[in-house]
């Protein structure tokens, strides 16, 4: 167990290195996340909106998450410049008119204090005017076919010194087996399997199965309860509720496990699962999991 989450620290330690090293973002990586962060910035100022008129702690956690919001955006539209082959600076301007729209509706807040819902609304379509739609232009630049000083969107930058973990099995794009051997490899075979490689189809089957197989399990459950009333036996309730929870978390434990093999495929580590619970640092996740292809480690490249 220890081994393992050495490995995976090692990993992490690299992929931090790639991120920070390798500072472009390809059209369709761009693209997935923009829409993912969207929808997340979206949401979630509309229910933060809601919940800052009652409540005074809201009201500062507003502010903050649209400051996180801003600097996703910004970050990648510096990444996709430089996929482009210029300088970020360019992007100052754009937060300088920007920044003065976004004064002009702060100050129309204190100069119609009576009208905070109408206040919301604007600000909230001048935000997405402002960030989001001079973003999506960005997606028309061509990528910079050669390396450039901002690194390589098409390679995944690999240490030549530290050892990295999973990369070692030779894999191919052909899908051998059918729906109901992946569906027995992760439910049964795999399903306590943190280490090796689990391919985007594999994923997908997981989590696509995931609520037909929820659904078989509350079925099973009412079934067992139903039994129980008929026969009487008092018993049969708790070891009904057991056999639920007992295979609900099964369930949840093998797509768990998936999705970190899933993460080992693109080269990533398992640790990157945590932060699907964290606003937009899970669209990047996400992308990492059902987006992003597999890595023929004997030539370092995306399949």
């Amino acid at each position: 167990m220890f081994g393992f989450i050495e490995r995976e620290q090692i990993l992490l330690k690299q992929n931090v290195y790639d991120l920070l090293h390798n500072t472009r973002i390809g059209r369709k990586a761009f693209l997935f996340i923009l829409v993912g962060v969207f929808f997340i910035y979206l949401l979630g100022n509309i229910h933060i909106n809601r919940e800052a008129t009652y409540d005074l702690y809201w009201y500062y956690v507003r502010y903050l998450y649209k400051l996180l919001g801003v600097c996703v955006v910004y970050d990648l539209c510096r990444r996709r410049l430089h996929d482009f082959g210029v300088s970020s600076n360019w992007l100052f301007l754009w937060l300088l008119i920007g920044g003065g729209i976004y004064t002009y509706y702060f100050w129309s807040l204190y100069s119609y204090p009576l009208l905070p819902v109408r206040f919301f609304e604007r600000i909230l379509l001048a935000e997405l005017g402002i960030l989001f739609i001079p973003t999506v232009l960005l997606y028309f630049l061509p990528s910079d076919v050669n390396r450039n000083r901002f690194g390589d969107s098409k390679v995944q930058m690999i240490s030549s010194t530290c050892a990295i973990g999973y990369v070692a099995t030779k894999i191919t794009l052909s899908n051998e087996k059918g729906i109901l051997e992946y569906l027995r490899d992760i439910y049964l075979y795999r399903s306590f399997k943190v280490t090796g490689r689990a391919k985007i189809i594999e994923a997908g089957i997981g989590v696509g199965s995931l609520g037909t197989i929820m659904s078989l399990n509350v079925n099973i459950l009412a079934l067992l309860l139903m039994i129980k009333s008929e026969i009487g036996i008092a018993i049969l309730e708790p070891i009904s509720w057991a056999i639920f929870y007992i295979l609900y978390f099964y369930t949840l434990f093998a797509v768990f496990t998936l999705l970190i093999r899933r993460l080992h495929d693109s080269l990533y580590s398992g640790l990157w699962i945590l932060l699907l619970v964290v606003p937009f640092a899970n669209v990047f996740v996400f992308y990492r999991l059902f987006i992003k292809g597999s890595w023929d480690v004997n030539s370092i490249k995306e399949l």
